[in-house]
């Protein structure tokens, strides 16, 4: 044979390799595409399935399933979220971007702690609800996204309020006016963090601590604002007090700064179930995301980052 048949044999095997391994690609989308269209189906068999199930039930049972199947959903998503804040995927501190936390000496931990700048946390020993609106030129400049309010040890025990209606008749007023100065801030208030012994001996006033923050609750509730309770934390760290029994000490605030973002983490879930229920029903979406005092509060969870940093 000669060199130019040579060539030519070559030529001929290699498009014949070259064709067969066209068709064995081919073959091997054609798999995957079936496959994914079993799966496909197989979902949209499933559906259906569920669909026709409902059918002959009654409207109202149909609807309660819905809703439960939609709450489990959202239980499970929040129960990731705070796996994710509790083993440091998601740095909480991050977070708290142009957040704001006023308070007392309790509060004042978040930074002497350097958890967070003391430019973003107002609070001093001694202070009481009262002090709120004398930081109000400073809060209006922050103009922050969150507002977090951590007051009660002193105002139990300061003698300036003898009963809790008198406390949280003002405590609602200041709220008012701070939504009124912020209306852009989400407001969310702490529950009352309560004194252990030998620290109620001292100061029987603090063991009214649990029924003035329960009061509080309910007028914080009344008014559409956020509450963080704290009180499930605390009965299961009662080993992070302070020897002093009022103080708590550093290891507390991370647990702490974690349900203060798991609240705002609740409202806006609960902001976006709103938007979707306007939706369906075809009334203002952007209106039915606010809260009843009227303010909204941005998703700082749909640009956070894990590993410790924010996207």
């Amino acid at each position: 044979m000669n060199l130019r048949g040579s060539r030519r044999l070559r030529y001929r095997r290699g498009s014949i390799a070259a064709i067969i391994a066209v068709c064995i690609a081919a073959a091997v989308i054609s798999a995957a595409v079936g496959a994914c269209r079993s799966e496909k189906t197989a979902e949209i068999t499933k559906g259906v399935e569920f669909l026709k199930a409902q059918e002959s039930k009654d409207p109202i049972a149909v609807e309660q399933v819905l809703t439960e199947q939609k709450k489990e959903k959202m239980q499970a998503e929040r129960a990731e979220m705070q796996k994710k804040l509790e083993d440091g995927t998601i740095n909480v501190w991050s977070l708290f971007g142009d957040s704001v936390i006023m308070g007392d000496s309790r509060a004042v931990g978040f930074y002497t702690y350097e958890f967070l700048p003391q430019s973003r946390v107002l609070a001093e020993g001694g202070n009481t609800i009262a002090n709120i609106l004398d930081h109000e030129d400073e809060l209006i400049q922050l103009n922050p996204t969150s507002l977090f309010l951590c007051y009660g040890l002193n105002d139990t025990s300061s003698g300036f309020w003898n009963t809790k209606e008198d406390y949280v008749n003002d405590y609602a007023s200041i709220l008012d006016e701070l939504h009124q100065k912020l209306p852009n801030t989400s407001i969310f208030v702490n529950s009352i963090i309560p004194a252990q012994q030998p620290a109620i001996d001292t100061t029987p006033a603090w063991g009214n601590i649990p029924e003035w923050s329960e009061a509080v609750h309910k007028i914080v509730e009344e008014k559409g604002f956020g509450w963080v309770s704290v009180d499930d934390l605390v009965s299961e760290h009662q080993d992070l007090y302070e020897p002093d029994s009022i103080h708590v000490k550093k290891e507390f605030y991370p647990l702490w700064a974690t349900q203060m973002m798991l609240s705002v983490y609740d409202e806006q879930q609960a902001g976006g179930e709103g938007e979707e229920s306007a939706s369906s029903s075809g009334s203002n979406p952007e209106a039915s995301s606010e809260s009843a005092t009227g303010t909204s509060s941005e998703n700082v969870f749909s640009s956070s980052g894990e590993n410790g940093t924010a996207s």
